[in-house]
């Protein structure tokens, strides 16, 4: 009995010590997330990356790196080593953005674009006493009185203000850009008649919309979306190509091996069609788009190009 006892309890040790040797050899992925913490963007990757661990085999830690518009944290990830251990979860602004509105130290061959992951417009508010019914005649009104309106977005050259311009430079249509810091900022400004129009990302429009405190007009996408069905599309307008949508995905450094890149895009596609990271695209009023490898990185020179020539036009490029 006492020979079974310390054979079970040796049985054990040894068990134990290969868990804890396992635990100790699984790696340790840094996944750069260039925001501050507490946003949709870090939430979003926050739950994706609970989801990709059992994929990659690996444990997943968040470093929250946000300034400059995104460029700071996309510096850390192009300076990293190209081993797969070090990813970055971007959205369009320090990718097709920030490279014509700020000085970065980086370019589009600086990193590798791994997956698309998902994709939502901007989309155009207006308080419930605004003379406007619906889109068409909230397009009217704005080119009837150049000037006379304000819309807040968040910040200056920023994806909100470049979304906004693209579609009224299009329809012939001049209104005031107000710079926020960011959807709850440009929120409370339109609640509170600091400016007439809200500019900003989903989720805060669709609590609009169900309170009734303001209308939601007009999306930046071609077509409508579920979550807003009430918005007018570009497409209804005969604008289709001036969409711009808030996307996000996952970058790594130049130089990663091609069967790495695989492996990571392979996991987070999955991760993305998990119930968990559906709920919350869903819920954010967002949808699932997957790209990946070279159609995911002509999306990118093509926006980088259009946003980058607006810059231009709307007198925002940075003098050096």
């Amino acid at each position: 009995m006492k020979k079974n006892t310390k054979m079970q309890k040796t049985f054990l040790t040894g068990a134990l010590l290969l868990a804890s040797a396992s635990a100790l050899s699984a790696e340790v992925i840094k996944l750069i997330v260039p925001t501050g913490p507490g946003g949709g963007t870090d939430i979003f990757f926050r739950t994706l990356a609970k989801e990709a661990e059992p994929l990659l085999d690996a444990s997943i830690v968040i470093i929250n790196s946000g300034g400059a518009g995104g460029s700071i944290g996309v510096s850390q990830l192009v300076r990293a080593d190209p081993d797969g251990l070090t990813l970055a979860g971007v959205w369009m602004g320090p990718i097709t953005v920030a490279p014509h509105t700020v000085k970065v130290n980086y370019s589009m061959d600086d990193y590798i674009p791994v997956i698309q992951l998902t994709s939502a417009p901007y989309v155009l508010c207006v308080r419930p006493d605004f003379p406007a019914t619906d889109g068409k005649s909230f397009i009217e009104e704005l080119r009837k009185h150049p000037d006379k309106y304000t819309y807040g977005t968040d910040g200056v050259a920023g994806p909100g203000q470049l979304a906004t311009e693209r579609v009224f430079k299009a329809l012939n249509i001049q209104a005031r850009d107000v710079p926020y810091k960011g959807a709850g900022e440009t929120t409370v400004a339109l609640l509170s008649k600091t400016v007439d129009i809200y500019t900003g990302s989903v989720p805060p429009a669709v609590i609009f919309e169900k309170n009734k405190r303001a209308k939601c007009l007009l999306t930046t996408s071609a077509e409508r979306i579920a979550a807003l069905p009430d918005a007018i599309s570009l497409g209804e307008l005969g604008i289709a190509d001036k969409e711009t949508l808030l996307w996000r995905g996952i970058v790594v450094p130049k130089g990663t091996p091609p069967e790495t890149v695989l492996k990571i895009q392979n996991a987070f596609a999955t991760a993305a069609n998990s119930p968990a990271t559906k709920k919350f695209v869903a819920d954010a009023g967002e949808q699932i788009i997957i790209l990946t490898g070279e159609p995911f990185k002509e999306k990118i020179n093509k926006e980088s190009a259009e946003l980058g020539s607006l810059v231009k036009s709307l007198g925002l490029a940075p003098k050096y």
